[in-house]
């Protein structure tokens, strides 16, 4: 599992340094399922994600997180890494939910890293029992990290 870490918005050395962390998290959202491809973790501004929700999911408004798989191609060069999917996170909003939940944003960051990752992974949370398990999933492989 390749993860790389891209950043489409203005972002403070803190969260710049935080790269390998969010790495780590998504890998280990992923570990379970022994995903092989690679995914990208794109720190995105609030007009990006507004965007790709419209876009891709017929959603108005700003989210935090938005996790998007890829299809396997029908032929990959010997060697090369199939891309697996991306996950977006809307930084300014991220910060914001930090405040709100009285923890820093590094912590939120990793939060939605796991979170993304574990979307990709074919996890949902459209309903209430649904968002619970992939909450304590979330904490349990963040504790392990």
């Amino acid at each position: 599992m390749t993860v790389a870490v891209f950043f489409k918005t203005r972002a403070p050395a803190s969260v710049r340094a935080l790269a390998p962390a969010l790495k780590k998290a998504a890998r280990a959202a992923l570990r379970a399922e022994r995903t092989k491809g690679e995914v990208c973790i794109i720190l995105a501004g609030e007009s990006g994600i507004k965007r790709l929700n419209r876009r891709f999911l017929a959603r108005a408004g700003v989210t935090d997180v938005l996790a998007f798989n890829h299809p396997r191609p029908a032929f990959a060069p010997r060697g090369a890494v199939p891309p697996f999917g991306d996950i977006y996170i809307c930084l300014p909003r991220a910060r914001r939910q930090a405040q709100l939940l009285g923890h820093s944003l590094a912590t939120e960051l990793l939060i939605l890293a796991a979170h993304g990752a574990l979307h990709l992974s074919g996890m949902d949370d459209a309903t209430a029992a649904q968002r619970r398990a992939m909450n304590m999933k979330t904490i349990r492989l963040l504790r392990e990290l």
